[in-house]
């Protein structure tokens, strides 16, 4: 189980106030944010925080994940260079998993890109404008 005290177990707990929690809640500029928090506009399907919630147990439980690793899951990172789907919004930073601080995700071993995108991606609602081609 996740630790609250963890550094998983905060990032989630911040995560998952700020998009699961309440998806009418937006945060006013002068209104204090959690320490971590850049972006309190970021919204998600509860199902999605559920996921969301998982995969933080996931990586606590195993540390965090990457192609090959004898864990069995698949990141499929791609770099920022090869995604043509950032423009509409597919990306790393508008990921649930993203840490702007650390500039890389919480639960990926690659050294992600703002720009780039894996298949772990847990994209608030509203984020991703167009369709994939």
């Amino acid at each position: 189980m996740r630790e609250k005290d963890s550094p998983v177990g905060q990032a989630f707990e911040i995560a998952i106030k700020f998009n699961g929690g309440n998806k009418e809640k937006e945060y006013e500029e002068e209104e204090e944010l959690p320490e971590g928090v850049t972006n309190p506009i970021i919204k998600l399907a509860p199902a999605e925080a559920k996921y969301v919630e998982s995969m933080f147990e996931i990586v606590e439980e195993y540390g965090k994940l990457a192609d090959n690793d004898d864990n069995g899951i698949w990141v499929g990172y791609v770099p920022a260079s090869q995604n043509t789907d950032a423009k509409i919004g597919v990306k790393c930073s508008n990921c649930a998993f993203w840490c702007p601080e650390m500039k890389g995700c919480h639960i990926i071993v690659q050294q992600a890109e703002p720009n780039g995108y894996c298949r772990l991606a847990a994209i608030g609602e509203g984020l991703v404008k167009g369709k994939r081609k």
